[in-house]
């Protein structure tokens, strides 16, 4: 397949013959950027389909065409440009080119060109005729193309329509057969639009072309905006319209995209805060935005703002902590709240609260900031006067950065603020009305529904809870731990709650890091033990064994009448036996030697053994009669919690007797040391300063075991410990 790639612009032929060599492996183009070379590929004629561009140095693209069609009359013409519009394209399919293609939807230029080389897949009613400007319609890249035919009564009637027009309008006449005639008589216009349509078809009934905007009512009840360009046909004979061909874009999704925008334009124009939103740095984060509101506070014309920083707002008074803050959010593309110092044209100070964000497009790039600037110096005027309090109040409640909703005593929603849609992911309108335990896991659902059950008679507030930590679900289905508090009001005698949520997901996150620090520093102090007692062991233990060896060979070697000499080697050599007791002694509280060699049950009934001769005190053990397969590190864990313990007891208990007590079970270790002693109160086991206690908390933690106390004065303390006894 040869084809000619008519185009002054170098690198866009390039890309045309990238998209064709991707779609044809046997495609050969031939580039022309001038008239000679168009005229010698002219006289050569061994092509087999032209693709031109509409805007070119020497003539234009349908001058090209006519004159291709002089000495070609059925060669195929795509025009790929970028320069047209839909006027264009009319006019270019009405002339009898193949297709028009704007150069952004350049990667269809394979199927134009496939379709334009083959005899289009007609309807019956049209496979005997020749008629170019059915075939330009069928190839126009529209969303829907039709067919009519003026019937007797001087009415247009439709005979053919594509497959996807047909799936969404109503006809009068329902149509089963899409390859027969259609006896339809009209659209499903809507009832604003007749005038539209009658006008429409008179203009086309009298021979000129029409551009009409109307809405129909598709088969779904949905109303649909199309855009309809339709082209009359006229009898050669008798020189009356006999036919209508059209092609329609479906403006539907633009129109309501329109509605959206112009509805969110108005919430910002009738929004009471002051909107401004900036350009960038390169901009010198120049406005290019206000709304009235901000217009109004500040009395400056958007004509005199326009291009200009919001630093002239300060005027002299630019020494202020907060301008830093903002310049930071700036720089480092993030939020800011602060409240400044600012001043209106006239000179008059007021005291400006501003929230600043940035704007992001859809490839997350930061493209603009905006500011919400509000005048707080009437705060005080406004608490004072009840007919502003609950502007106030609302102000308050769209601007706390954490969550809030009201919820009815059904449980539903009835308001939220902005921040709700920001933590769970929702939009306003996809939560009310909707039940709170859509954003609650399905444990808290019998504690959301006993609270709800209450009946306060009081007029005053009454607290349900206050930092309740519990999991909340985002849109996603995704978890994240939260605070939460409620407070029941009586309103208008109405039941409400009102219900506040602050995201602590970055709060645990630390909570979890320090806790893995904390954790990880544990261990590496037990490997330092480890080494240190090694290093004891291996060096200072081997020295003081070669000491006593030398002085057993000194006392040996001193003559018998050397009494003194004697006795004093006798007396080192006694000093040398207690500094190895006393190194051994230091390795041990260092590292158990005997955790490492006989496990750690018989470590534990080692060191309950050195409890009772030290102490006195009663120690009964119970455990398993075989070794435990237990992880190093997890045994030497459960070791030093078992220590701690027991140095606890020893230290505040005045305990007698303590029990332990050691099972497995599956991969699980189970652990319990129960004493006699004074025993403890809630608050006393988790005072702040108790960090012993935290200590075997987070080392239990660390392992993927629990660890709990439960003691009453007078009546000792219970601890429990579940851990596994191998790594997850």
């Amino acid at each position: 397949m040869k084809l000619l790639i008519i185009d002054d612009d170098a690198a866009e032929r390039a890309l045309t013959i990238q998209v064709l060599s991707q779609q044809f492996a046997d495609v050969e183009a031939v580039e022309i950027a001038d008239p000679d070379a168009f005229a010698h590929s002219m006289v050569q004629a061994d092509f087999d389909g032209v693709v031109t561009e509409f805007r070119l140095a020497w003539t234009d693209g349908l001058a090209l065409f006519r004159q291709i069609r002089r000495d070609h009359a059925v060669l195929p013409v795509i025009m790929l440009t970028r320069y047209g519009d839909e006027m264009l394209a009319a006019a270019a399919i009405k002339s009898g080119i193949a297709d028009y293609i704007p150069k952004s939807h350049r990667h269809t230029l394979g199927d134009a060109i496939t379709a334009s080389l083959c005899k289009p897949d007609l309807p019956p009613l049209f496979q005997d005729k020749n008629d170019s400007l059915l075939l330009g319609i069928l190839r126009l890249k529209s969303d829907y193309t039709y067919a009519m035919r003026i019937g007797p009564d001087n009415k247009p009637v439709f005979e053919w329509m594509s497959p996807s027009f047909k799936h969404i309008i109503n006809c009068r006449d329902s149509i089963n057969d899409a390859a027969a005639p259609l006896d339809g008589t009209g659209l499903a216009i809507h009832p604003n639009d007749t005038d539209i349509i009658q006008y429409r078809f008179a203009q086309l009934r009298a021979g000129f072309e029409n551009i009409a905007e109307y809405r129909v009512i598709g088969n779904d009840g949905g109303c649909y905006w199309l855009k309809d360009y339709a082209l009359p046909i006229r009898d050669p004979a008798h020189a009356d319209v006999i036919r209508i061909y059209g092609s329609i874009q479906d403006l539907t999704r633009e129109r309501a995209t329109e509605e959206q925008l112009r509805l969110m334009q108005c919430a910002i124009e009738s929004s009471s805060n002051g909107i401004v939103i900036s350009g960038l740095a390169d901009t010198d984060y120049g406005i290019i935005y206000a709304n009235n509101a901000f217009l109004n506070l500040t009395g400056y014309r958007l004509e005199e703002i326009r291009g200009q920083n919001c630093r002239i707002l300060n005027k002299h008074d630019h020494n202020q902590a907060e301008i830093a803050q903002l310049r930071t959010a700036l720089h480092e593309g993030c939020d800011a709240h602060v409240v400044l110092r600012n001043y209106r044209k006239d000179g008059s100070l007021f005291w400006n609260e501003i929230h600043i964000s940035p704007i992001r497009n859809q490839d997350n790039i930061i493209t603009h900031f905006v500011g919400v600037q509000k005048d707080v110096t009437e705060r005080c005027e406004m608490q004072a006067l009840l007919s502003r309090k609950e502007a106030k109040l609302r102000a308050i409640f769209n601007n706390v950065f954490d969550g809030i909703f009201i919820i009815d005593q059904q449980g539903l929603i009835e308001s939220i603020n902005p921040s709700i849609e920001k933590i769970f992911g929702y939009q306003a309108h996809e939560l009310i009305g909707q039940n709170i335990t859509l954003l609650l896991t399905d444990p808290e659902w019998n504690w959301h529904d006993a609270y709800l059950g209450r009946t306060n008679n009081d007029s005053d507030q009454n607290v349900i809870c206050a930092g309740h930590e519990t999991y909340g679900l985002r849109k996603n289905r995704s978890k994240f731990p939260m605070d939460l508090s409620i407070i029941e009001i009586n309103v208008d005698s109405r039941h409400l709650f009102i219900c506040t949520v602050h995201d602590v997901s970055k709060h645990k996150q630390a909570e979890d890091a320090l806790r893995k620090l904390s954790s990880h520093l544990e261990l590496a102090r037990e490997e330092e033990r480890a080494r240190i007692a090694r290093e004891i062991h291996d060096e200072l233990g081997s020295l003081l064994t070669v000491l006593k060896i030398d002085l057993s060979w000194l006392n040996k070697q001193l003559p018998a009448d050397w009494v003194k000499c004697r006795a004093k080697t006798v007396n080192m050599t006694e000093q040398v036996d207690d500094a190895i007791q006393t190194v051994r002694k230091i390795i041990t509280d260092l590292r158990p030697s005997i955790l490492d060699h006989l496990g750690l049950l018989a470590a534990i009934e080692w060191h309950l053994e050195k409890i009772r001769q030290q102490t006195q005190m009663k120690c009964l053990l119970t455990m398993p009669e075989h070794p435990i397969d237990i992880d190093d590190k997890h045994s030497m864990a459960v070791f030093r919690i078992m220590q701690e313990a027991l140095t606890n007891i020893i230290r505040h208990s005045m305990a007698t007797v303590v029990i332990i007590k050691i099972s497995v079970s599956g991969n699980n270790l189970q652990m319990y040391i129960l004493d006699n002693g004074c025993g403890m109160t809630h608050a006393q086991i988790n005072k702040h300063d108790h960090y012993g206690i935290k200590g075997m908390h987070e080392r239990a933690r660390y392992f993927g075991g629990e660890l709990k106390l439960d003691g009453r004065p007078g009546q000792g303390v219970l601890l429990s410990l579940s851990m596994p006894i191998q790594a997850a």
